[in-house]
């Protein structure tokens, strides 16, 4: 293996605690491929996969060694996270290597790496996965924490009727929801077949960490429904505030155009330029036709209201 040190392919090749090695790669440089044919002589379908760029999360467990390929979270220094920006992991193990291919780092992945830098971090390949798994998910526990936040804060604002900062928020909350869901969802079976799979890559206590690894993934794709469902009838309320609204304002409008329309038919007649209209002659006329048209509109305010139209 130490001829990957020269190959610009190299990242870093560190020993594990129990005894087996590490090595990681850049799936970047064309040395990467030949290296792993010609030097570790995997197969070609495991180099293949370690080197797709497009990944989606699914599992192989072969007599030779078990593969793995899932994607996870590289924040950049940044509290929120979002679901298109995770980065695949690809990974190949047997019971005293584990061979990592990247295009870009994730955190679970620079997290181990300076624990056995600092002369901690796993055994055993086995053990190298199941850390692995759980820093992942303790990142996604984070991230789901915060769209619960986010999910009550959207509550309590359209409770308060603040419709302007609450529909840009949820909008980009949903977004997120179901973009870890659509990432998320094809990872159960990662665990769910580790945890059972009978390889000498993984021991009783590997394949129980698995275990609660699947659980935990369980409760978070349970939570992100659940988060989902919220948002849909926080939504539902949104429409149906907008909806009374708009109920509301046109109901306004017909009732004025019921008052307005009759008065505006009569101040029109008498506007007409003819011989013979009421009061023409009267000095009081413009007077007395106000009046008339004062009392019509309060005659109809007082029918609206013991109709209970207002």
């Amino acid at each position: 293996m130490e001829t990957a040190r020269q190959s610009p392919g190299f990242l870093h090749l560190l020993p594990l605690t129990g005894g087996g090695e590490w090595l990681h790669m850049c799936i970047r440089h064309q040395e990467t491929s030949a290296y792993l044919m010609d030097e570790v002589a995997l197969d070609d379908l495991i180099v293949d996969a370690l080197l797709e760029e497009d990944t989606r999360s699914r599992i192989r467990v072969r007599d030779d060694g078990i593969m793995v390929l899932f994607k996870a979270m590289h924040l950049h220094g940044e509290e929120m996270a979002r679901p298109e920006d995770m980065v695949s992991m690809r990974l190949w193990l047997t019971p005293d290597r584990v061979i990592s291919t990247r295009e870009a780092d994730v955190d679970p992945i620079l997290e181990i790496a300076g624990r056995l830098v600092d002369g901690g971090g796993p055994a055993t390949p086995g053990a190298f996965l199941a850390d692995l798994i759980e820093e992942h998910l303790d990142e996604v526990e984070a991230q789901i924490e915060m769209l619960e936040d986010d999910s009550a804060r959207i509550g309590t604002m359209i409770s308060q009727h603040q419709m302007e900062t609450a529909c840009p928020n949820m909008a980009d909350t949903e977004t997120r929801i179901s973009g870890f869901l659509r990432h998320l969802t094809p990872q159960r079976p990662v665990p769910e077949t580790l945890s059972v799979a009978q390889h000498p890559v993984l021991d009783g206590r590997d394949r129980a960490r698995l275990d609660d690894a699947l659980n935990r993934l369980l409760r978070f794709l349970e939570t992100l429904q659940g988060l989902r469902e919220r948002i849909d009838i926080l939504n539902d309320q949104v429409t149906r505030i907008q909806d009374r609204r708009l109920n509301r304002s046109s109901y306004v409008f017909a009732v004025a155009a019921t008052i307005f329309l009759p008065l505006g038919f009569v101040t029109g007649l008498f506007g007409v330029n003819l011989m013979g209209l009421p009061f023409e002659g009267a000095s009081q006329g413009f007077w007395i036709l106000t009046g008339i048209c004062a009392a019509a509109a309060f005659g109809l305010l007082a029918l609206f209201r013991w109709r209970k139209w207002l």
